[in-house]
C-alpha cells in the first residue's frame, strides 16, 4: 500500500503559501471549516503558526513540486514551490504541544 493516495472528499483542507518571513493561511472547501485563528484569510508570521500546520508542511517539504504532484494521506499535498494544501480532519486536536509526555 502506498504512502499516497487521492484527497478524501469530505475533509477540510488549508491553503498555506510562505512569502519571505510570512504565511498566507486560507480555508477552502465545502464546507469552509472555520478555526478561531482562520475564520478568513489571514497572513502571519511564520513563527507564530501553530504545530499542527508546520508539522504537516515540514513532511511535504520532502515532497516535489514538480507536477503532478500527489496527496499524502492525512497530511495535505504540495502544490507549489512555496504553496501547500494542509488537510484537516474534524476530529483532530488542534493542539500544540508536541513536547508533552504521552
Amino acid at each position: 500500500m502506498s504512502a499516497t493516495k487521492q484527497a478524501p472528499e469530505n475533509k477540510y483542507t488549508y491553503r498555506v503559501e510562505f512569502v519571505g518571513d510570512m504565511a498566507r493561511v486560507q480555508c477552502f472547501g465545502i464546507p469552509i471549516h472555520s478555526c478561531l485563528m482562520f475564520e478568513k484569510e489571514v497572513t502571519m508570521p511564520i513563527n507564530d503558526l501553530p504545530d499542527w500546520i508546520t508539522r504537516r508542511v515540514a513532511v511535504l517539504c520532502t515532497m516535489s513540486y514538480e507536477p503532478p504532484t500527489e496527496y499524502v494521506n492525512k497530511i495535505g499535498r504540495r502544490i507549489d514551490k512555496y504553496v501547500y494544501w494542509i488537510f484537516y480532519e474534524g476530529d483532530e486536536d488542534y493542539g500544540n504541544d508536541t513536547r508533552k509526555e504521552s
